[in-house]
């Protein structure tokens, strides 16, 4: 079986937010309707979750609910960031919690605990990820954030922050100084940039000065459905020359409108990015725990179904070699640059 990394999955958020949307109940049981858990992880193949911390509140304004709409063409609660940081140490503690509870779990702290993982079919590793730079008060703090085992951090969600621009601003200024700054230091240290939810002058600010790979870890393609939520061809071009890679999401909105989507119209999208930037950009990224109501793609309702998604790939035409760099050597080969 192809070893699979899945470069975004809300794990922390299914427990903070009782459930979010799917049935509760202990992380190593296979329940159905839940789109991710340890039984689906080891029948798929996945071995590397980029496990998020998104510190984020559901509150009611039906501004923030009105912006997001023409994100993702569907209504969703407001968000706010108050008291992230005591979010970001709750979310912490449930991913060491989770680890040492399930010893099919393994949180991975450099690049040979993540090809320890790779090579062993019954361990499922956890890269932490801080989706949103929100519980930063300076760009050192990642340091800290470093210590506590933080490898990927995302600089926005949706709204703009100190260091930067979200997919839903109005008015995009890009990346700020501490923006940049905060780029450098993750260079500097050996976490990963991720440019997801940032808007088109942010994601090209980070694009321009990132001295390592940067992820667009889970979002789909303007060219096919024109929300800032997806990313467009100047961004893809940039993320091209960078050397990084965008995993597509199954945030159904994203990939389809008017309609469920499905597989086929995932497919279609990693098609498009194999022609037209060839086999080195495709990853998978799937938001899954983390989709709160959001349709998947029909076909690709849970992470066990991502064989679905790589059979459908070989169907269309693409190699062995082509399938493996989109399941896991793209993401691998960013891991390795950053982390190592």
């Amino acid at each position: 079986m192809i070893p699979v990394v899945d470069l975004h999955e809300d794990i922390s958020t299914y427990f903070m937010l009782h459930g979010g949307g799917y049935r509760l109940a202990d992380f190593s049981l296979d329940v159905d309707g839940r789109d991710a858990d340890i039984p689906k992880y080891l029948r798929g193949g996945v071995r590397l979750v980029f496990a998020s911390i998104f510190t984020g509140l559901e509150t009611f304004d039906p501004s923030i609910s009105k912006t997001y709409y023409e994100l993702y063409n569907v209504w969703v609660p407001g968000i706010t960031f108050r008291g992230s940081e005591s979010a970001l140490l709750e979310q912490l503690r449930i991913y060491y919690r989770l680890v040492e509870h399930h010893g099919e779990l393994r949180i991975v702290a450099g690049y040979a605990d993540v090809e320890k993982v790779l090579g062993d079919s019954s361990r499922v590793g956890l890269l932490l990820h801080l989706e949103g730079a929100e519980p930063l008060a300076d760009p050192y703090d990642l340091k800290i954030l470093y210590m506590l085992g933080v490898r990927s951090i995302g600089i926005t969600w949706n709204h703009c922050n100190k260091y930067g621009c979200g997919a839903s601003s109005r008015k995009d200024y890009g990346l700020t100084d501490e923006g940049e700054e905060l780029v450098r230091t993750a260079n500097k240290l050996g976490v990963i940039v991720d440019i997801a939810h940032a808007s088109r002058r942010t994601a090209l600010d980070a694009l321009a000065i990132a001295r390592k790979p940067v992820l667009i870890s889970h979002a789909n393609l303007r060219r096919f459905i024109d929300t800032p939520r997806n990313v467009d061809d100047e961004v893809l071009e940039a993320l091209s020359k960078n050397g990084g890679v965008i995993g597509l999401s199954c945030i159904g909105p994203l990939i389809a409108r008017g309609r469920q989507a499905t597989l086929e119209d995932l497919v279609e999208q990693y098609l498009h990015l194999h022609q037209t930037y060839g086999s080195h950009i495709a990853a998978i990224g799937t938001d899954f725990l983390g989709l709160l109501g959001l349709p998947a793609p029909r076909g690709f309702e849970s992470i066990d179904k991502v064989v679905n998604l790589l059979a459908k790939l070989k169907e269309r035409g693409l190699g062995d070699r082509d399938v493996e760099r989109i399941a896991y050597e793209n993401a691998l080969r960013v891991i390795k640059a950053n982390l190592e």
